[in-house]
């Protein structure tokens, strides 16, 4: 590997909260190499949460050229890979198929790595391990995303447009599976006693969540960003999120919100949101339907005591 790659490509799948938890390999490498151009492959939609401009879809026909079980690498493919100094592929590859097509096609060092960390590890640390190997600097381990002026200031049209109360609390019901999620019926009763207590209380919803916010009573706003950057930056402008193990609670930390996230059959070690503000709330025995709206209500508020909102909010 040279000493100053001039190309560096990122091969990350997955959802939400797999990109996000991948972000401090992205700004590691963009701190060790900031001459460097920096590629991410995966889902364009998700991987522009990162500071980077140069993204492929990993679904378009030259990044599929790696997955032909059969004849040869493709001339497209091997063009988007041949000046290709470092590339790390976070990948499930059991016969090492992905690992030698890579080292046929790639200038420079190929490393296919499992992202799939043993039970108690914390993935940032697993999803790092691949950099500290080759002695690249890791001194920052938290996910971090920065929305830009433009985006913070339409978030906090949007939420002065709701005239909602401070705190300002943002609750998200839905998750990738339904064992993951909190009872809607007790998201509801949460957003009512904090309501009573003077909070106000909003709803955010995804596509995953379309159901859910027919079902929401109409005092509770819903907010549906139009994208992943939308929604970082309208949770950026909230005091507290509180939401299940899923995408949005690792995009509510890494932009610096102070998140609550409620975990139920994951594994919280592994899978809890990375940041000093953010906390998490363990169901008795793995089961969520178990979990009491009075101690989620308790970690709320004292999550909300222990970091109150900045004075210079954009939402003031």
């Amino acid at each position: 590997m040279p000493v100053n790659p001039k190309q560096i490509s990122i091969i990350r799948s997955g959802a939400i909260g797999d990109f996000v938890l991948t972000l401090p390999v992205v700004n590691a490498l963009r701190a060790a190499y900031p001459r460097s151009c920096l590629r991410l492959i995966g889902n364009p939609s998700i991987l522009r949460l990162a500071p980077v401009s140069d993204l492929v879809d990993i679904n378009s026909a030259e990044v599929a050229g790696l997955y032909n079980p059969v004849g040869t690498v493709p001339e497209r493919t091997r063009a988007l890979f041949s000046d290709v100094d470092l590339l790390i592929a976070y990948a499930v590859d059991p016969d090492r198929s992905l690992q030698s097509r890579l080292a046929n096609i790639v200038r420079g060092r190929a490393i296919v790595y499992d992202p799939r960390p043993k039970a108690g590890v914390r993935i940032v640390e697993h999803l790092l391990t691949p950099l500290r190997r080759m002695g690249i600097p890791t001194s920052d381990p938290i996910p971090r995303i920065r929305p830009a002026v433009d985006e913070m200031a339409h978030a906090g049209e949007i939420l002065k447009k709701h005239g909602l109360a401070s705190p300002l609390i943002a609750i998200h019901p839905g998750s990738g599976g339904r064992e993951k999620c909190w009872p809607l019926t007790s998201y509801l009763e949460l957003a009512h006693r904090l309501a009573t207590r003077g909070a106000g209380v909003m709803a955010v919803c995804g596509p995953v969540e379309r159901n859910v916010a027919d079902k929401l009573p109409a005092h509770l706003p819903c907010l549906a960003p139009r994208d992943l950057r939308s929604l970082a930056a309208l949770l950026h402008g909230v005091d507290l999120f509180i939401g299940n193990d899923s995408g949005p609670g690792h995009i509510a930390a890494a932009v610096g919100t102070p998140t609550l996230t409620l975990f139920g059959p994951t594994d919280a070690v592994t899978w809890a949101p990375r940041h000093p503000h953010a906390r998490i709330l363990r169901a008795p025995d793995g089961r969520l339907p178990a979990l009491s709206v009075e101690s989620v209500l308790n970690a709320a508020l004292k999550l909300l005591a222990a970091v109150p909102p900045p004075p210079d909010s954009h939402r003031n």
